[in-house]
């Protein structure tokens, strides 16, 4: 090899020269290399000096506003999750679960705390930590514990409505007609049941027409004239008809106006009025099965709307719809049925972000130290 190299010193410089170049290469793609994933690195552990931006709505009892404080089961958890994790953030209060989402979304924020449901359709724009709460959907409703008084002026209601008021009319113009050809053919030839008079007569034949309505004859009383007897049969026939009539009309008005506030479970919500708050998952579930629904902005709005009576139910997320029905301490306010539609809730994340396994591990070490358990006392009253 040795006479190789003296006798071709040009192929000793040549293959010199290229093992140089190649380190050189090799060197300015490591330097390459460790620039880039130290330019990533600082988004997984926060870089010193900024602050993660954390969105977050006011909805009770999870993130809320007092004395000054963020405070509130969602809130108080990711304080102490970001304690255990060394981030420091900053909150940004929007107004809706989907104004959340949207920050995340568009990455004006990096966190989103609350009471924010896991869905699948929420899933293809944004990530999520390990869930922290399971809930569910439930119903509110307003009666059943109400005073007498109450009950009776419902009743009342119910009576007054055009369908039976109808049916009255129709009934008493129908005796009327009856009571003045029943007179006229009669008062001629039975003068003694019959006066001559028309006021007087007309009495005295309503008197029989209502009696034949209602047990079917007047005592001593009767047409003796064939016409008079022939109105007679008549009306025989057709009382019994008005009757059935009437009292059809006034059994399905009271079920009906009873089934308006008898709502146990989520299968008698269809085709009834129900409020709950705009852009939420309660909202698109409720309109997928054909009730009517009216969203407004808040709980509170909510539950003070069927206060009102301008909603026959409010559906929305359980200790969230329970909370807020408690402060009112109203007896007539009733949580019904079991939850349903059962989900979720977890810290949002933007999407593919480095802090979900960091975020994860933290949230594992406070649940096993029993945080969620004291949270849930403070806030719930209830250990899991």
């Amino acid at each position: 090899m040795v006479r190789s190299a003296r006798r071709f010193p040009e192929l000793t410089d040549f293959v010199a020269l290229s093992m140089t170049r190649t380190m050189r290469l090799l060197l300015s793609l490591l330097l390459v290399a460790s620039f880039f994933f130290g330019c990533v690195t600082p988004a997984a552990a926060q870089a010193p000096g900024t602050k993660l931006r954390v969105a977050t709505r006011n909805l009770e009892p999870f993130s809320f506003e007092k004395d000054g404080r963020r405070v509130g089961y969602a809130a108080e958890l990711w304080d102490q999750l970001s304690r255990e994790t060394g981030l420091q953030y900053e909150v940004q209060v929007v107004n809706t679960a989907a104004d959340v989402i949207d920050a995340l979304k568009n990455k004006t924020a990096d966190v989103g705390v609350g009471a924010i449901s896991v869905t699948a359709q929420r899933e293809e724009i944004i990530d999520f930590s390990q869930p922290f709460y399971e809930s569910g959907l439930q119903i509110l409703t307003s009666g059943g514990s109400g005073s007498f008084a109450d009950s009776m002026l419902a009743l009342i209601k119910n009576l007054f409505n055009l369908e039976l008021i109808g049916m009255f009319l129709l009934l008493l113009f129908t005796m009327l007609i009856i009571s003045h050809l029943v007179w006229r053919y009669e008062h001629k030839i039975n003068g003694d049941q019959w006066p001559e008079s028309y006021k007087a007569g007309l009495w005295e034949s309503f008197w029989w027409t209502i009696s034949t309505l209602l047990v079917g004859g007047a005592d001593n009383k009767g047409p003796v004239g064939v016409g008079g007897r022939i109105i007679a049969i008549v009306w025989m026939l057709l009382s019994i008809v008005l009757v059935s009539l009437l009292t059809a009309s006034f059994t399905t008005t009271l079920t009906i106006n009873t089934l308006k506030g008898d709502i146990s479970g989520p299968g008698d919500l269809p085709g009834r009025k129900v409020a709950t708050v705009k852009g939420s998952t309660a909202e698109t579930w409720l309109t997928a099965k054909g009730a009517t629904v009216e969203p407004l902005a808040t709980v509170t709005d909510c539950v003070l709307a069927l206060k009102d009576g301008k909603v026959q139910a409010v559906v929305y997320d359980a200790p969230v719809l329970q909370y807020e029905a408690g402060k009112l301490n109203d007896e007539k306010l009733q949580m019904v049925g079991q939850m349903f539609m059962r989900q979720n809730y977890a810290f949002a994340l933007q999407q593919d972000s480095p802090l979900r396994e960091k975020l994860n591990q933290a949230l594992l070490k406070l649940s096993e130290q029993g945080v969620g358990n004291e949270l849930r006392k403070k806030y719930f009253g209830e250990d899991q």
